[in-house]
């Protein structure tokens, strides 16, 4: 779970990983990047879902429901909700619940549901949202290690990452393969959802991560 993932990064239960960029942002004193690594996309995420009974122009005093899961995606959807449309929802709420207007859903729980979805007749990718907004990809998270490592250590990690990545992008039919049964999704459509992201952040990513931190500041969402 990423939120997880970031909660035990910043208990000092954790040396290196893929971390959220808003938990990235947040512990920047403790962790540093490792390479050019992450996870991001250039429009449609697939994975990144509100679920809304109503078009997103018109969730104005809407309860929306956030998987427990998120914590940057939650905060990208309160920049699209609120900044972008400016609307302000009733409350934003975590975990799901039959009553909400809107579900926010990431990762597998997020494909799964838009498989089997028959409560919410809108689907809104907010990574689309966000590339229709801002015309730059959207980072959901960064790899780090902590600051205090030793500097042979991180070096290691970061070779360890390299080789890891490097094998993985040559072995999406197999990894598509092995999960798809578990998540009841065809090999194929895995494979191309696997195919959409970026793993080796460039230029134009590092200027997601620098506008989302801008807005994030800006309207005070740390």
């Amino acid at each position: 779970m990423p939120r997880v993932f970031g909660e035990r990064a910043g208990a000092g239960d954790i040396a290196a990983g893929p971390l959220p960029l808003v938990d990235y942002f947040r512990l920047h004193d403790t962790f540093e990047r490792i390479g050019h690594f992450g996870i991001a996309v250039r429009g449609r995420a697939q994975s990144a879902l509100l679920f809304a009974r109503k078009p997103i122009r018109q969730l104005e005093g809407a309860v929306i429901a956030v998987t427990e899961e998120s914590s940057t995606t939650a905060c990208l959807l309160r920049l699209l909700l609120e900044v972008r449309y400016k609307i302000q929802p009733a409350k934003y709420q975590r975990g799901q619940s039959p009553e909400a207007d809107a579900l926010l859903l990431i990762g597998d729980e997020a494909l799964q549901f838009a498989r089997t979805n028959t409560r919410y007749p809108f689907e809104i990718d907010i990574g689309f949202e966000w590339w229709l907004w801002q015309h730059l990809p959207f980072i959901f998270a960064v790899w780090v290690v902590r600051n205090d490592l030793n500097p042979s250590l991180k070096k290691t990690i970061e070779l360890g990452v390299s080789r890891t990545l490097a094998k993985n992008l040559n072995s999406f039919d197999e990894i598509a393969a092995e999960h798809s049964p578990q998540l009841g999704i065809p090999a194929a459509d895995l494979k191309a959802y696997l195919s959409n992201f970026v793993y080796r952040l460039g230029q134009t990513e590092e200027e997601g991560i620098r506008r989302f931190k801008e807005l994030i500041d800006e309207h005070h969402l740390l």
